[in-house]
């Protein structure tokens, strides 16, 4: 698996040197599957209530889940049109999750569907959602790619690869 790039001061993906409160979540690419994955364990500063992950989080880790996968399939950088989440299961603190993405079809001009779910360990589906995003324009895409921190062998959605070709 190869792993994407993080913007720094993103709550999702950032660094916690810049943004003390990111969940620091690296995604990673699964070529076999075109999914983006990340896992993630909620603490006590993420608390809904009794012990949960506050929905909006877990709302947020399946929004950038997939708006990397699209990013992929569109080769542009994206931005959320709507986003549908259903709670399935409460995520408890402490215990880690999956949250995947995956992008649907070949999109329609700047448009694209997605769909991913968050599991717990032992698999119980969490949350599952659904979503259109929109690909940057070109421009804005390339400075959005200029403030991203990339390690050796980062996704870059810019380029073509055949590794991550649709």
């Amino acid at each position: 698996m190869r792993r994407f790039p993080s913007y720094p001061g993103c709550p999702v993906c950032g660094s916690p040197d810049v943004n003390p409160h990111t969940l620091a979540v690296r995604w990673e690419w699964e070529d076999a599957t075109r999914t983006v994955v990340g896992r993630f364990r909620p603490g006590i500063h993420h608390l809904g209530y009794e012990n949960r992950l506050h929905g909006g989080l877990l709302a947020a880790l399946l929004d950038e889940a997939m708006a990397w996968a699209c990013a992929v399939r569109m080769r542009s950088y994206c931005v959320t049109g709507d986003l549908q989440v259903r709670f399935k299961d409460a995520a408890p603190l402490g215990e880690p999750l999956v949250v995947a993405g995956r992008a649907e079809g070949d999109g329609w001009g700047p448009y694209v569907r997605a769909t991913g779910e968050a599991r717990a360990a032992d698999g119980t589906v969490l949350a599952t959602a659904g979503a259109t995003f929109a690909a940057l324009p070109r421009p804005e895409s390339e400075r959005l790619r200029q403030a991203l921190v990339f390690e050796p062998g980062d996704v870059d959605v810019l380029e073509r690869d055949d590794r991550d070709a649709g």
